[in-house]
């Protein structure tokens, strides 16, 4: 799909299930996250699902953030509604604290913005997610203000 500095975003593959399945499954990782399953069936179903997507073209998609050295070190999530892309992400704790979702957002956001001129870029997250929070304002994100009904701060960018 793309490749940064360090990092390849890809499409899933069968290999990637069990490092999948352990961040997932990680305290660290998914304190933040909603995810509504984690099992390995589940995550089965969204490598085999997400398998041959076309980036940056289909309604949602996952993707996989791996290094170039072919680690699976975290994924990737893209949903479009009408002129609005919204972003989720998750970075292993085995690879946290190492600038790999700025590397892989910062260049993201350059690829939808010359793609989808004039669109929205929305985020997500929780109240006690500083790391994210600084990191979605790093990235020139602003931020909207807290929903209670989501629970969420949401945080926008407009790509114009």
């Amino acid at each position: 799909m793309f490749e940064t500095k360090r990092l390849i975003l890809r499409s899933f593959r069968d290999t990637d299930i069990d490092e999948l399945f352990d961040y997932r499954n990680n305290y660290e990782c998914k304190k933040y996250q909603r995810y509504d399953d984690t099992s390995k069936n589940y995550l089965i179903n969204l490598i085999n699902v997400n398998k041959n997507i076309v980036f940056l073209s289909e309604a949602e998609q996952h993707l996989a953030i791996t290094l170039k050295t072919g680690e699976l070190i975290g994924d990737l999530s893209i949903f479009f509604k009408n002129r609005t892309i919204t972003i989720g992400y998750t970075i292993s704790y085995k690879y946290q604290r190492n600038g790999y979702a700025y590397e892989i957002l910062s260049n993201l956001i350059k690829e939808i913005h010359d793609k989808y001129k004039n669109y929205e870029i929305v985020a997500m997250t929780e109240k006690g997610n500083e790391a994210s929070i600084n990191l979605l304002k790093k990235l020139g994100f602003s931020n909207e203000g807290y929903e209670e009904k989501i629970e969420s701060y949401i945080f926008s960018l407009y790509a114009t």
